[in-house]
């Protein structure tokens, strides 16, 4: 699979999860997903959380089976100032579900690879 501004082959997991058996569901398709237990994903995220992957499919109701990205390259959402890029800085989860900002301290998580500010999107290498 091509991908990105160059293109060249592209390595993806993806992981079979669940949503919480409890609760109100509304993941989006590209939601930046955190764990909230085994294999349990959801996007109800705080402000500093650990992101685990990238909701491969929509999901509205308890327990149901949806497909994470686990590794490979996720275009997610971002809120606040933009992330920086240079080899080293990835994203955590901002206060908004779904999305992610720039860590306030440290380096987050993956590696940004790309920002694009117009769309408010950065691509992250996990």
């Amino acid at each position: 699979m091509a991908f990105g501004d160059v293109g060249g082959p592209v390595t993806e997991l993806i992981v079979t999860c669940r949503t919480p058996a409890t609760g109100t569901i509304a993941i989006a398709k590209g939601d930046a997903l955190r764990l909230s237990g085994a294999y349990e994903v959801t996007n109800d995220t705080a402000a500093e959380d650990v992101i685990f992957g990238q909701a491969m499919a929509d999901a509205a109701e308890n327990s149901v089976a949806i497909p994470v990205k686990v590794r490979g390259v996720s275009v997610f959402r971002y809120t606040g100032s933009a992330p920086t890029v240079n080899g080293v800085q990835g994203v955590l989860a901002s206060a908004t579900n779904g999305s992610v900002k720039a860590p306030a301290a440290g380096n987050g998580v993956g590696i940004n690879l790309k920002v694009d500010t117009t769309a408010t999107e950065v691509h992250v290498l996990k």
